[in-house]
């Protein structure tokens, strides 16, 4: 389900009918340029996923031989090579690392937003997060994760913040004018999901029933908001500019001064030199149907969307990018492969089919045991003798001897599956020609080599990741309370944050105070 962020977020003031109008406008068409931008990705997507479940025959081939009785063979081997990219991942050891980013960075905030990080990770099984993320990523071409937050299970007003995974990466909607690899730069973002009317009414008793929609078929032939059994539902999420003005103080201190009167600067005690004004943006969420908004507007008190994509390969072209995955270019290779094998199956079981050589006379006696004799298998046929035809007694057919083309072809079908993945039988754990341990590791780093950039692309999205973190903890965990931080050796240690104490001199001072914080992140992955 659609995560509402009612619960732990700053609900604005509810939009006037005209601003609700114009907000699902904007949704509509945005939703609708992204599918149309990315449609032949989502629909190769789709093909991949169905794929690697097992359905490889086209409609029309398994259609007709549906009708004609003849069988239709899936050998599956795709799984197998997605599992030997992204298992590895799962073995793999993801850690988000918090380093300074100058030298007045305090290390022990260094080391708190590490355990709160490390404490997130663990509390939201993260490595299944990422690693779902990757299954997708790999199988074909993109995953999703988000981060989100919520209120803590002991507590009735404190946050914190959880990983959870985005089950379908094709319900995700993405700004097509954000280009940098991990769409940091994206201006929008959508999670649809499509919910029966009988669950939407339950939810939302008073929402509109009717729809601009016409229904459809209900097949993915064109982008639908309703039809008449469905509703779907879009959490959008978009940033909305705004120009803050910035001052520069004497101690090289650059601080917000934005709506700030000079008398209101020199009481803060502010001696700004310097001033400019810089393009900002806060980040806004709502649940919308194709013709109201349901819930919303609701500010995110991050800078930055919190839903973070995991891209596999891309391939830049005129009008669009091609994205793809593991098996996208293994797929003929594997119908080919269940085609010679499927041949030979059916070759092989025509066999004791082989037709025997009689006269009418011969079997005109016993012609219902001769007509079942391809089902039964019975010890004996009995005949009568043709008089026409004494020398002769019924004899089968030799059958067709199976081509042996077939074999080979199948076999040349399941290199070709090796090739295009990049990934060889040592990788897979199957005999082959090196013999020494040290020729056979290296097959497999090369078969790792030709897939690595389904890990770096990971790499990237969790860095990605890890500056949101650094961004929404001080704002998330931004009152007095002691925290439960989780070590690099999974010993856990509570640390009181923001606690206001008395100074040598009397003065309030803030410990651990994290919105002073000042980091940037580094990714690793262990073996």
């Amino acid at each position: 389900m659609i995560p509402s962020l009612a619960e732990h977020a700053k609900e604005d003031k509810k939009l006037g009918k005209r601003e609700a109008e114009k907000l699902v406008e904007e949704a509509r068409e945005r939703i609708q340029d992204s599918w149309d931008h990315d449609k032949d990705n989502r629909r190769d997507a789709a093909s991949d996923m169905r794929f690697l479940a097992g359905d490889q025959w086209p409609y029309d081939v398994r259609r007709a031989r549906d009708a004609a009785g003849r069988p239709m063979l899936t050998i599956n081997r795709l799984p197998q090579f997605v599992r030997q990219v992204t298992n590895d991942i799962r073995q793999a050891d993801l850690s988000i690392k918090v380093v300074p980013e100058d030298d007045k960075s305090d290390p022990m905030l260094a080391k708190i937003f590490d355990g709160i990080i490390r404490q997130i990770q663990y509390q939201s099984s993260a490595q299944h997060v990422f690693s779902t993320a990757a299954e997708h990523q790999a199988a074909c071409g993109i995953g999703w994760f988000r981060i989100l937050t919520q209120f803590a299970e002991n507590s009735a007003f404190d946050q914190e913040i959880v990983i959870k995974q985005v089950r379908n990466p094709l319900s995700v909607y993405d700004d097509p004018a954000a280009i940098e690899p991990d769409r940091s730069d994206a201006m929008w973002r959508a999670v649809g999901e499509v919910w029966p009317q009988s669950a939407f009414k339950a939810k939302w008793p008073k929402a509109a029933e009717t729809s601009i929609d016409k229904p459809n078929d209900g097949n993915g032939n064109g982008f639908f908001w309703a039809t008449a059994d469905y509703v779907r539902v879009a959490e959008y999420w978009r940033k909305v500019p705004y120009e803050k003005l910035v001052g520069l103080t004497a101690e090289g201190e650059t601080v917000d001064i934005t709506g700030m009167s000079p008398e209101a600067m020199q009481w803060a005690g502010l001696n700004i030199i310097k001033t400019r004004k810089q393009q900002c943006h806060r980040v806004e969420q709502y649940l919308v149907s194709g013709t109201e908004v349901l819930e919303g507007p609701h500010a995110w008190p991050g800078s930055e969307i919190p839903i973070v994509p995991v891209i596999g390969g891309e391939i830049p072209l005129d009008q669009r990018t091609m994205r793809f995955g593991v098996i996208r270019y293994a797929k003929d290779a594997q119908q080919l492969y269940n085609y010679y094998r499927t041949s030979v199956a059916e070759a092989i079981a025509l066999q004791p089919k082989a037709p025997f050589l009689v006269t009418p006379k011969m079997i005109a006696e016993h012609k219902s045991a001769w007509d079942n004799a391809h089902r039964n298998n019975k010890p004996y046929l009995p005949y009568t003798p043709d008089p026409g035809a004494p020398d002769s007694r019924p004899e089968r057919e030799p059958p067709p001897q199976i081509p042996a083309a077939l074999m080979q072809e199948a076999e040349i079908a399941s290199d070709d599956m090796k090739a295009t993945t990049g990934i060889y039988d040592s990788a897979l754990g199957a005999r082959s020609n090196e013999t020494s341990g040290v020729a056979i590791g290296r097959r497999q780093i090369e078969a790792d080599t030709a897939n690595y950039h389904f890990i770096d692309n990971l790499k990237r999205s969790l860095e990605h990741a890890g500056r949101i973190l650094i961004d929404l903890i001080p704002k998330v965990y931004d009152n007095e309370r002691v925290i439960r931080l989780m070590g690099a050796d999974d010993q856990e240690q509570f640390v009181p944050i923001n606690k206001s104490v008395k100074g040598q001199f009397g003065e309030d001072v803030i410990v651990n105070d994290l919105s002073v914080a000042r980091f940037d992140v580094r990714v690793n992955i262990g073996k």
